[in-house]
Formats: C-alpha cells, structure tokens, sequence
C-alpha cells in the first residue's frame, strides 16, 4: 500500500472517530441530527444533505438541512408515508435508495432546482426492525458510492438513529433539552432565505423541544416506564391527570393506576398485561373512571416489553392517550353509516312515489327526530307538491303553491346546489320574509334538500323541526345522503310510475271494455293489478255469448308478470273468442285454447277456468285446466268449492284432455271464478284464504240488504269488497302481491232470453 494511501486510510478513520464520538456525545436531537449531517457530508466529501424525521401520523418532516436547494425543500416540508418519492421508499422498505434528479424533473417540471443532475443516496434511520426517519446526502459523482464511502454513511446513519431512539425514548421525559452548541445551530441554519414562511419552518423544525415531546404534548399523550417486579411506575403528568389523578398526590404505584380502571373493563385489561408480558408488545384500550369529577374516559396504550437475564418481565416501556373523541367519531360514523344502509335499504322496495313518502315518514322522520316533511317534484320547470306528512291544512295549502312565489326556499336551494340548514324559525324569516313563505308555527326549524340526479333536477324535500336546532356536522353529512338516495329513489320511482301506467293501459285495453248482459243471470267482474312490482300480470276474464242464449264463462292467468304475459294473455283471449264463435264449447274450447298457447313461440303457461251455462236451467259445465275450483254460494249461506276435476294448465301438453264437471245455479244461487292472486299471499295458508273468501261470500248471501230493488249494483259491491279485501287474514285492506280477477254469475228468476251486450 502506498504511503499517499495509508494516510487518506488513516484521516478517514480518524475523522470517522470523531464523528462517531459527536453523535454519541449529543445531548439533544438537533444537535445530533447536525452532526449526523455533518459527518455524511465531511466523510464522504458531499455537498449537501437532508435529515427527515418520522412524526406520529406516519409522515416525515424536514428536521434539518445543510447545502441543499431550498426551493426543493418548500416544496417538500414534509412528505406523506405512501408517498413515490424515493425518501419514503427507503423508509418503507428499510433500505438504501440511490436516485439522481433527473428521474424526478418530469413530475415536477417547475422546480429549477432539480434540472440540475444532482445525484442523491437516501438512508434509512433503522432501529432493529423500525425506522426514524432518513437521511438524505446529496453528491456530484455519477453512479452510486464506492463502497468505503457508503460504509461510512451507512455507520454515521446506524449510529444516528441509536442515539436518536435513545434520546426521544428514553430522555424525553426529563424536560426539554438545553440548546444547541450556536456553531451547531448555525450549520444547520447555514442556508438562508427571504421567505418568511420557511424560516417559520426552519424555526419551528429546528426548535431545542425535541420532536416527540411536541407531538406527546400537542396529542396529550404521555409517557411512563412500569417496573414490573416492584410494581411502581414513572409516568409524567400527563399519563397522571389522564388516569384522572393529581401529580403531586399520586402515589406510583401499578395498582393506584388499575383501581382507576372501569369496572367492566378491568379483567379484560389485566388478560392483556399478561398477554404482553409473554409477547413482548403491549396494546390495550380501556375505560377508567376519574376519580376527580367520576367521569368516563377511553384510554389507549402502547408500549414494548424488557426482559431479565432471566427471562422475566422487568419493565414496561410506554405511551397512553385518550381516545374518547375518536371512538366518539368511530361511533357517529358507525351510526351514520348505519342510518344510511337503512335507508338505502328501506327506500330499496318504493317503487312508486307514494312508496318513497312513505319510507320517508315511516323511516326517514323518526331518525332524524323531525316531525313533518314535503316533497316536491319538478315538473316542466315547476315545483308540484308531491306528497307531505305532518302539516296542518292551512300550511298544506301554502305548500301547494309555495313553488310558485319568486325566491322561495326550494328553489334557491336548487340554486346553491346544498342543503339550506336554518336553525330557527328568525333565522329562516330574515332569509325569507314573504308573508306566503312563513312556516306553521309549530315549528322551529328547517332543512331544504335538493333533490337533483345525473339526469337533471328531480325536485326539493323540505324537513321541519318542532324545536330550534344547532345543526352538526353529523346532520349535514347526513342531510346530503339523504338527498342523494332520495333523488335516486324519486327519479327511479318516477320513471316506474310512468312504465306501470303504460303496462296497466296495455292490459286494459286486452280487457273486454264491457260484458254482455246474460238474461236471467247478474254478472260482474272486477281485476285489481298487483301493487307490488312495476309490472302487470296476465290474468283475464271474459263472457263469450251462443247462439243458443247462452254463454261461456272464462277466467284465467298466464304466468309472470311482464309486458309478453299481457301479450300472451290477449293472444290467448282473442283465440278463445274465435274458437267460442265457431261453436266450441267447454272441454273443446279449452282444447283448442292449449293448442293455440302451444303454438305460440312463448314458453309461457297459462291456467284457466271455462264455464258454460245454459240460458234457462241455469246447469253448468266446468272445465279446468290448472285453475282453482270455482266457489257456489247458496242463498241459504252455503258455500263449497265445486271439485271440479282438473287437468294440466294450458300450454303443458298440445293432446290433453279436460273432463268436465256438471253443476247446478238455483234461483238466488252465486257462483265465483278468480284468480289465484285472491287467495295466493304470504301472510296465510291457501286454505286459510278460500275460507275467508267463503266467509265473504257467505256474508254476502245471507244479509238483509240482498235481494233489494238494485240487485246489480249489490252484486258490482260484492266484486268491489273481495278484490279490496278479501286478501287478508283479518279483512283489512292491504297492497295485494299479485294480480286479481274476479268473475261474479248471480241466477236470478228473470226469463231468459238471447245474449245482449251493454255498454
């Protein structure tokens, strides 16, 4: 080895030494982290470097600088943890990351400073398997640095952070440190600047507290070191009065701290102080109930443990906070997001306009602890009223009509684009002072949502309070996503009500306009669509006359619930009518009914009831195909369900059969067709159901009005009462789930005669 050698070999361990021996002698992290940088730079003859420092929220914060371009550090005070930039990639990764400036010119193309290539290693701040910070030396070599040179920063950073863990943990809590040496000061503020908010920065950064007594101070978070085998604790005063004790009278011992501990939460805590023991890391939170005023608090800690020789737990090292607020705020949000899935999921089955006022009364009201509420829509740019609940008639008056008063309410919250909040009834009267404008005065406050969607403005919801409120940040977060589902709700069941009113006109216009009049026999019918589902049915009925006075009696029901079943339905009528007219009748008209449906490119089934009946011994042929029984009603009250035999719903088979069933209809006699959606719900047993309707009928048979001077007019009630009614178990009156038709043949003593049709 040549002399020339031998001595560059023996300066740099002498200057390595010294540096070593500068980081172990700082006494407080500023100090240290400018002699860190000042050993990087001098070691391996950079020109410039960074030290950032880790804070408790995850993000690295400049702590210091010597040589470096100050527009880039404006730039990047601080830098988030997930961040690309090759400093926080060495810090999540735990590794050196070598760069040049060149890579980063693209990104941030009005920087100056990085335009020049400025080559750059980034160091990560490691202690055992968790990082302070890095540190950044800059160097105007190409390539990366030879390997003496890294050795030595990869020294100076290794014993950095040492001293700096040892520093922040382990002397934090005996007060703040003295200031730094003013040589040391002076190179870390070396580089100077006109601006003012920097130097604020550099001021603030550079400051003799050290970083994590900022942060334990600013969060309330304290610190204190338990000595396991003699159970006293060293804690500082804010770790004390967390617990709800004085400093000068607390006594430090673990136990004092654990009688401070919620009674519920007491043995929970002691399971994971012996959990941690065994482990090696602590975490627990808990409630304690101060002693000074008994109030709840929610505590957090963290902490690690140190073991004896032995291999016994001997001290516990760690921080506490109060994490009431933020498990208030986990709370709040948990209950907003529970408001809002059940609203969302109550507003999910209104399918009409009239489903939303309801979900919104039912549901929306009482959450918010609201008492009235109106709705209105948008309609060739007027505001209709839609719907309200809770209002008085006079107000329901003026909310008729409010949406045409210049400046109202609803529409410059329409305007704003946000909920207008007012408070109090003077709060809402200084805005809006039109005497037409004025609110009930039961109420005392107000909240206007606009209701607008991506197709454009779907109307305004007006909620009134009983009382004067102070609304939070809570009810506005919660008032938007009530706008927000009710927008969506309202444009969906809008566009629902239109599709329903145009399916309903098609099926009725499948529908025979009028019946013709069967003398000797009272006739009505009656069909009610389901009110659940956007969609009609296919049931139909119809009275298809003979030549002979006569005539064939049918009901039935094609399968689903869709455009194609109505479509079905009126193929399968129209048929039903020709092959009637050629002279079919009952199991042969039904006969070629099945042909026709099986003919039809449909995979469709269809059931159905044809009766046919003589013009003057009123006897009855009964065909059925998959259809349930009719029912006869006597005039005594009897009523049973004729077992009829049945066969196949239509559409099955193209050959099958249909046997038919002979009855008899006396003078005064009824007999009922219907289909299933009569009988078929949730809430009880088919047989259950066709009792009920027997009931109904049987009621209707023997009361005192019947036989009176309007005997069509009863029997018209009679269809009226069962499709309102005869769904429920109780006889009330409820949204049926599927489609009902209802067929009515009272025989009467009239002379019979030919088949005239009525309008």
């Amino acid at each position: 080895m040549a002399a020339g050698d031998v001595g560059e070999t023996a300066g740099v361990a002498v200057g390595l030494s010294e540096a070593v021996i500068r980081l172990l002698s700082s006494q407080d992290p500023q100090s240290l982290l400018a002699a860190a940088l000042e050993a990087g730079l001098v070691g391996i003859g950079a020109y410039g470097g960074s030290v950032f420092v880790g804070d408790e929220d995850g993000w690295l914060r400049l702590a210091g600088h010597l040589g470096t371009n100050e527009e880039v550090l404006r730039r990047f005070p601080a830098i988030a943890p997930d961040s690309s930039l090759p400093l926080a990639v060495a810090v999540r990764e735990r590794r050196p990351v070598y760069g040049v400036s060149d890579d980063l010119v693209e990104r941030y193309p009005d920087l100056a400073g990085l335009r020049e290539e400025v080559h750059f290693v980034v160091m990560p701040l490691l202690v055992d398997d968790r990082c302070l910070g890095g540190l950044v030396i800059q160097y105007d070599r190409p390539g990366e640095l030879a390997p003496a040179d890294h050795r030595l920063l990869t020294m100076v950073t290794e014993v950095c952070a040492h001293r700096l863990e040892h520093l922040l943990v382990h002397e934090g809590a005996a007060g703040p440190a003295p200031d730094p040496p003013p040589e040391t000061a002076t190179a870390v503020e070396s580089s100077t600047t006109t601006d003012a908010a920097f130097q604020e920065f550099q001021h603030r950064s550079q400051s003799h507290r050290t970083r994590l007594e900022l942060a334990m101070s600013s969060g309330n978070i304290g610190s204190f070191e338990w000595d396991i085998p003699s159970g006293v604790v060293v804690a500082d005063e804010r770790t004390i009065r967390l617990f709800g004790f004085e400093p000068d009278r607390f006594d430090s011992l673990v136990s004092t701290f654990l009688g401070a501990v919620h009674p519920d939460d007491l043995e929970k805590l002691r399971a994971t102080i012996e959990k941690s023991k065994r482990e090696g890391e602590h975490h627990a939170v808990h409630r304690v109930v101060r002693p000074v005023d008994g109030s709840v608090h929610w505590l957090e800690s963290k902490g690690s443990i140190e073991y004896a020789p032995d291999g016994t737990p001997a001290l516990m090292v760690g921080v506490v906070w109060d994490c009431t607020a933020q498990r208030e705020r986990v709370s709040r949000r948990e209950a907003r997001r529970e408001f809002v899935l059940k609203v969302t999921n109550s507003f999910a089955s209104a399918l009409s306009t009239e489903d939303v006022l309801d979900t919104m009364t039912e549901t929306v009201l009482p959450e918010l602890g609201a008492n009235a509420l109106a709705i209105h829509i948008e309609h060739e740019g007027r505001l209709l009223l839609a719907g309200a609940a809770g209002y008085p008639e006079t107000t329901m008056s003026r909310l008729r009509v409010i949406g045409t008063v210049a400046n109202n309410p609803m529409s410059e919250a329409l305007r704003a684009g946000h909920p207008l909040f007012f408070g109090s009834r003077e709060e809402y009267l200084e805005r809006f002072p039109d005497p037409r404008l004025r609110p009930t005065e039961s109420h005392g406050a107000f909240v206007f949502l606009p209701l607008t969607s991506a197709d454009g403005t779907v109307g305004t919801c007006l909620i009134s309070y009983g009382r004067p409120r102070h609304f939070t940040h809570d009810d506005q977060i919660i008032t938007a996503a009530i706008a927000g589902i009710l927008s969506q709700s309202l444009g969906r069941s809008r566009l629902s009500d239109l599709f329903r009113r145009r399916m309903t006109e098609l099926q009725e216009l499948m529908m025979p306009r009028a019946l013709p009049r069967l003398p000797g026999f009272e006739i009505a019918a009656r069909y009610l669509p389901a009110a659940e589902g956007m969609q009609v049915g296919g049931d139909w009925f119809d009275l298809l006359p003979r030549e002979d006075g006569g005539a064939s009696l049918v009901i039935g029901d094609v399968e689903g619930h869709s455009a194609q079943a109505a479509g079905v339905m009126g193929q399968l009528r129209t048929a039903l009518r020709a092959h009637a007219y050629d002279g079919y009748r009952a199991e042969h008209l039904m006969a070629r009914g099945n042909h026709t449906l099986w003919g039809l490119d449909t995979d469709r089934f269809a059931t159905c009831c044809i009766v046919d009946v003589s013009p003057r011994a009123g006897h009855l042929q009964i065909v059925r195909a998959g259809h349930p029984s009719p029912l006869q009603a006597e005039p005594d009250g009897t009523v049973r369900e004729l077992p009829t035999p049945g066969a196949l719903p239509l559409g099955y088979a193209p050959t099958d059969r249909y046997p038919v069933f002979h009855a008899q209809l006396r003078p005064g006699a009824a007999l009922l067709l219907y289909t299933d959606g009569l009988v078929d719900t949730p809430d009880r047993p088919y047989d259950e159901a066709v009792a009920a309707v027997s009931a109904t009928l049987s009621q209707w048979m023997t009361r005192p009005q019947h036989g009176g001077t309007d005997r069509q007019g009863d029997l018209e009630a009679l269809a009226d009462g069962l499709v309102s009614s005869g769904r429920t178990a109780n006889g009330s009156t409820h949204p049926g789930y599927d489609d009902v038709a209802v067929l009515l043949v009272r025989r009467t003593s009239w002379e019979s005669g030919p088949v005239r049709m009525v309008g």
